[in-house]
This record gives C-alpha cells, sequence and structure tokens, in this order.
C-alpha cells in the first residue's frame, strides 16, 4: 500500500506548474544582476505561489516538507520581493489563531522586473 505524501497536497497543482514554468525561464543568467542568490528556487516558488494567491504558511510548509529551505529562508526571500515591489501580501482571518498571510503578485511590476508577458497572470 502506497504511502500518500502530505506535502504534495499543500500547494495547488497550478502552482506547481507554474512553478516549474518560472524555473526555466528565470534560469537565465540577466536574472542574477537582481541580486546573488536571492533569485533561486525559494525565490521562484514564492512567485508561482503568488501568482495563485497561495497562503504563505502553506508554502513554507510544502518548502520545509520538501527540504528546499527553511521557513527563515522563505521569510528572507519574501521580504526581497515584496520590497522589488513585486509582491504583496493580503491578511485572511482565521477561525482561530493568528491571520494567514496571502501571496499576491503585482503583475505590472512583476512584467517591468522580470519583462515576462506570456504567464496567466491577473
Amino acid at each position: 500500500m502506497e504511502q500518500s505524501d502530505p506535502g504534495r497536497a499543500l500547494l495547488g497543482h497550478n502552482t506547481i506548474q507554474d512553478f516549474i514554468k518560472l524555473s526555466k525561464l528565470l534560469s537565465d543568467n540577466r536574472y542574477t544582476v537582481l541580486k546573488p542568490n536571492t533569485l533561486d528556487l525559494v525565490a521562484v516558488l514564492l512567485l508561482a505561489a503568488a501568482i495563485n494567491e497561495e497562503l504563505f504558511f502553506d508554502v513554507v510548509a510544502w518548502g520545509e516538507h520538501t527540504q528546499l529551505a527553511s521557513k527563515a529562508t522563505f521569510s528572507r526571500r519574501k521580504d526581497y520581493l515584496e520590497g522589488i515591489g513585486v509582491i504583496y501580501e493580503e491578511n485572511v482571518r482565521a477561525p482561530y489563531g493568528r491571520p494567514k498571510i496571502r501571496l499576491m503578485l503585482n503583475a505590472d511590476r512583476f512584467r517591468e522586473v522580470f519583462k515576462i508577458d506570456e504567464l496567466r497572470v491577473e
């Protein structure tokens, strides 16, 4: 009997597809000019998550489960992407506990910074 992968359910199918697509598109050397070691797979995953309006908590949980990076690394990359205006946060009320953070994409700024028009962004 196969065990299901709990990390797989945390992110939507479209987010994973966009992560793969962005990984290929942003692997070009011209994007390393932004800041050394900042446009890595963690940043690409955060961009894909923002395109699909995922919860930051779910992205971090998936990234830790797949051993992509630590919570601190995700937080630093998110802060950097917010700093250049590519993504922003939206608070989502939770029935209990702290509000959750939904990642949102600033589509115009994304196109301006990365010169990519072919993504399905709103």
